[in-house]
């Protein structure tokens, strides 16, 4: 795997070579910043859908980002108030306060100047700048505390502006069709949103100061128009250019995020295999440490040249802002002291108008860095919003009908799907019929559509044409969660959760009432009860060696508490697919047998057709996508075109007594 730098078109030049002004203006060019693409990824038709943040980023004008700060303002101070009126208002009151301070204190230290100035004794002079001393230290000690519990604050709101936006992903992450999850670009949106939910953080924080830092120029301003009008448009001269600056390195910073994104997901995925206690047996046993090293080292420095680049660009930028405004500064000072000697102004004056130009300087380094870190999260805090407007499109819509307390009949007619991104059917045209306390076996090869059918049924995801109905009424009419209650999907792995071996029994139904000893039967049913009170704190054991006093299962262990999950739920239909790929042929039967007492609709999804045998009352066989023939066991086997049933049965059957066989002559030689 290597990684390759992306060709963007070239500029027509002349032989020799860019011309010198050229190259000057590649060192500060936005995209002049090297980008590379881990090319080990397929090709994807739909790059643009992640790329998007970075066509928008460049496109941002001067204008356009200043034109966005009232918004952005108006918008972080509304997310602060959803969490605390009051400490919103009380933020804004001591900011206003700070600045009214600011500016009497400056006031105040035109008369200390005016006193020292004056031709008489030193004690005199002091006695005189004694009152507006005083008053200097009351004002700037009441700064302080203003300051003190602005920053209060802002401690209080931040975290739970944080915890709100968060909480939002994880309710519609954790909400959304399922299709949404097979949507090109989605994870890297869902990145974007995660980096993006922060930002409320940090928009308080750059607000904030955004708001010291106008409290303390607005001061400044004012003091300097009293001092003489003409200083004022000098002053704000001084700003642009570190303006300038600040928003380009914004948009360089936002737009290298956005190109990482893909790289970034990669590194970590390499990470998580070679740092995870499920994988580190077989990354040993296939001796992956050089190759996953190689991998992980290849694209973090290809990462690392990126970054590199870009700090050589926005420090370049940087610099020539500082060079211009230290010129402006100068300028200032100039026509100031052009003022001192043509006598328009009297000395204290001017010396109050030095220090107010040194505090606004100061204070507009601060709000243009301010306001730059309000921008870029500004975008970041877009990206997130962006997500939430379009998970919010993909969760389900509300119920019409109302879902059958006790269904006879599952009509399943004419379904066909495709998954997102797609352009061929996993499933076309199925039919079928699920009567209540039947067990219903869907078989046939690898890629048949069996566990595309099975999510169906489950409510999983929608048909694209076709109805699923319980007892004539359609399932996409019924609200979704209220459905999936009834049901009861036992998948073939499971998650495994951090949690406690009686809480990963319990998620299988987490809103039903806790009764005495149902989880333990729920254990006892699967088969797990036995190895769970052999484990260190029985049922209290943490399913999770990576924690504290926690433990890891075999699979097989693992695939009898993925069971008791689904006995533990009793769903009026039971969808079992493959839950019992880990078990032997005999287990499996009696897993069957022991989830068809419990009552209950049972669809099985299986290859082990003998288990078929012994439990399905009704089988469906799909091949390439369609339901190719149904029927009972010995109806399809009384097939005499044969048919894939039929062909496959006796396959298994046959190898097993190839098997047997052989373990019974293997076992004569033994005696003899």
């Amino acid at each position: 795997m290597t990684a390759t730098e992306a060709v963007a078109p070239e500029p027509v030049v002349s032989a020799a070579g860019p011309s010198r002004l050229a190259r000057t203006k590649a060192l500060f060019s936005v995209d002049a910043v090297q980008r590379y693409d881990v090319d080990d990824l397929a090709a994807d038709p739909y790059v643009a859908t992640w790329t998007r943040g970075y066509v928008e980023a460049a496109s941002s004008t001067f204008w356009k980002i200043a034109g966005r700060m009232p918004t952005l303002l108006r918008l972080t101070l509304r997310l602060a108030a959803e969490q605390s009126r009051w400490r919103v208002v009380t933020l804004l009151s001591v900011q206003a306060l700070s600045g009214v301070f600011q500016a009497l204190g400056l006031l105040a230290t035109t008369g200390v100047l005016a006193a020292l100035f004056t031709g008489r004794p030193t004690a005199d002079r002091i006695g005189s700048a004694l009152p507006s001393l005083i008053l200097i230290a009351v004002f700037t000690a009441a700064t302080a505390l203003a300051t003190g519990i602005s920053s209060l604050m802002q401690s209080q709101l931040s975290p739970a502006m944080d915890s709100q936006a968060l909480t939002r992903i994880q309710e519609l992450c954790t909400g959304v069709e399922l299709a949404a999850f097979d949507e090109v670009g989605w994870f890297d949106a869902e990145n974007q949103a995660e980096r993006g939910a922060v930002s409320p953080h940090y928009l308080l924080q750059a607000v904030v100061r955004i708001l010291g830092g106008l409290a303390t120029v607005g001061s400044a301003v004012f003091v300097v128009t009293l001092v003489h009008p003409i200083l004022l448009p000098l002053v704000i001269v001084t700003i642009v250019p570190r303006w300038w600056a600040a928003v380009r390195v914004a948009k360089m910073d936002y737009k290298v995020f956005i190109r990482q994104s893909e790289g970034r997901r990669r590194v970590n995925q390499i990470a998580n295999i070679g740092q995870s206690i499920s994988q580190a047996a077989e990354v040993r046993a296939l001796a992956l440490s050089g190759y996953l090293v190689g991998r992980y080292r290849r694209i973090s420095r290809h990462i690392v040249a990126e970054n590199r680049a870009l700090q050589r660009a926005e420090t370049l930028s940087e610099m020539l802002g500082d060079t211009i405004a230290g010129i402006a500064v100068a300028a200032v000072y100039v026509v100031l002291g052009l003022l001192l000697w043509r006598n328009i102004i009297p000395l204290a004056a001017g010396g109050t108008a030095v220090i107010a130009i040194g505090r606004a300087q100061s204070s507009l380094l601060q709000l243009v860095t301010s306001a730059n870190a309000l921008f870029a999260e500004g975008m970041y805090f877009d990206g997130y919003l962006t997500f939430c407007r379009h998970a919010e499109q993909a969760l389900p819509k509300p119920g019409s009908a109302e879902v059958p307390e006790n269904f006879e009949t599952i009509t399943v007619q004419d379904v066909s799907f495709a998954y997102t991104g797609s352009d061929k059917p996993a499933l076309t045209g199925a039919s079928l019929t699920i009567r209540r306390g039947q067990v219903v076996a869907l078989v046939g090869e690898n890629g048949a559509a069996k566990t595309t059918l099975a999510k169906l049924l489950g409510r999983g995801y929608l048909p694209d044409t076709g109805t699923i109905c319980w007892d004539g009424i359609d399932t996409a009419e019924m609200d979704p969660d209220q459905l999936r209650r009834r049901i009861a999907y036992i998948g073939q792995d499971g998650n495994r959760y951090p949690f406690t071996a009686s809480e990963n029994i319990r998620v299988g139904d987490w809103q039903r009432e806790e009764e005495d000893g149902a989880i333990q039967a729920a254990a006892e049913a699967s088969g797990a009860h036995d190895f769970i009170t052999n484990l260190p704190n029985g049922y209290n054991t943490l399913m999770d060696r990576s924690l504290s006093w926690g433990t890891n299962i075999s699979g097989g262990q693992h695939q009898r508490i993925n069971l008791a999950r689904g006995f533990y739920r009793q769903g009026q239909l039971v969808i079992a697919d493959e839950p019992t790929s880990n078990l032997d042929a005999a287990a499996e039967i009696a897993f069957y047998n022991k989830l068809r007492s419990y009552g209950g609709t049972i669809v099985m999804v299986t290859h082990r057709l003998n288990a078929v045998q012994a439990c399905a009352d009704h089988i469906y066989v799909l091949e390439h996508g369609r339901i190719s023939a149904h029927g009972t066991h010995a109806e399809l086997m009384a097939d005499a075109a044969g048919g894939w049933y039929r062909g496959s049965y006796l396959l298994q059957q046959n190898s097993f007594t190839i098997r047997a066989d052989s373990a019974m002559t293997s076992e004569s030689r033994t005696h003899a």
